[in-house]
């Protein structure tokens, strides 16, 4: 069987994102130098402190481009024939691997988009694929059930994973 490969750090932050992100900051940008401009103006119709706000948001925005920016490098998701591997997360991203020689036992709920993978060593590790689109998990979910058919790895399907 083929292997199955979703590169995440482009999906995630498109570039119609990223121009929107930098547009809408360079907005609230301009809107502050334009009410600051207004003060330092003859006119004094608007008062200064009303510039504040337009340039803290303008501050959030790029914060949160920067933080985009150097948060969504190597993410992807691989199952192949050797391994489970993949390196994903909202916060902290960590990268995980897993051989199918050390799988004893894997569990898929029908209800949840997650996967329990029970290892050799009495450890168990749950996949959770909520933060992918439905297509995305339901295909990664029906790959791993086929590759760990094929490996002769036991699958038990339930309900729900408990807590």
């Amino acid at each position: 069987m083929e292997q199955l490969y979703y590169n995440l750090s482009e999906e995630e932050f498109t570039k119609d994102k990223k121009i929107m992100l930098w547009a809408s900051a360079c907005f609230f940008f301009f809107i502050g130098i334009y009410v600051f401009g207004n003060f330092v103006s003859v006119r004094r119709i608007i008062p200064p402190i009303l510039a504040l706000p337009p340039f803290v948001i303008c501050i959030v925005i790029v914060c949160i481009g920067l933080w985009e920016k150097l948060r969504r490098k190597d993410l992807f998701f691989l199952v192949d024939e050797g391994k489970i591997e993949f390196r994903f997360g909202v916060l902290k991203a960590k990268r995980h691997s897993f051989k199918w020689s050390k799988i004893t036992n894997i569990v898929m709920p029908l209800t949840q988009r997650k996967i329990q993978l029970n290892l050799n060593e009495g450890k168990s590790f749950v996949i959770n694929l909520t933060f992918f689109k439905r297509e995305k998990s339901t295909s990664i979910k029906n790959h791993i059930y086929k590759l760990a058919g094929e490996k002769g790895i036991k699958i038990t399907v339930v309900k729900r994973l408990q807590a």
